[in-house]
């Protein structure tokens, strides 16, 4: 199996996965999708040739399990979690500078991150869509088709799972 249709296989599959998580109106659903979505981003990354992305993706993976660990725990431990994270992004970014890639990928993580710690629901979907707009660019950057049609059908998704959690908030409790 060549490079190309291993692009391919993981943009598809990640795509798949991330749509799939941003749609639906569990917040527990999304963080897991989106983990495991961010595993497969790393490799198409990686044979991209986009290191800083490959990098980020890797660790959004830790990011989404830790932002799940702590969602019932302290605010201290939440945002110790979130701290680490941070300073992680931040190193990952520098070690693979490419630029504005570099930069825009970065943003897009940050944002992520503080979204999957802090925010819930219809305000979790929204940064999600602020998150594909700027992962938008080093998709373009990279000329990456699968992750062009990644982040706006996520960007989408996440518009979409919004209503719908809006509307669960908004529906009457039996």
């Amino acid at each position: 199996m060549t490079a190309t249709y291993l692009i391919h296989i993981t943009g598809l599959v990640a795509l798949v996965l991330n749509v799939r998580g941003l749609i639906g109106s569990s917040d527990k659903s999304l963080r897991a999708a989106s983990g495991i979505a961010s595993a497969i981003w790393a490799l198409n990354n990686f044979l991209l040739g986009a290191h800083t992305a490959a990098a980020l993706s890797a660790v959004s993976v830790g990011r989404q399990a830790s932002a799940e660990a702590v969602q019932c725990r302290s605010a201290r431990t939440r945002l110790a979690a979130f701290l680490a994270i941070v300073a992680i992004t931040v190193v990952a970014s520098a070690l693979t500078w490419k630029g504005s890639t570099s930069l825009f990928t970065g943003a897009g993580s940050l944002v992520a991150s503080w979204a999957m710690f802090y925010l819930r629901g219809i305000a979790l979907r929204l940064a999600m869509v602020l998150v594909a707009a700027l992962w938008m660019y080093n998709a373009v950057a990279y000329n990456a088709w699968w992750q062009i049609v990644a982040n706006g059908a996520a960007g989408g998704a996440a518009l979409l799972g919004a209503w719908r959690a809006r509307v669960a908030a908004l529906a009457p409790r039996a």
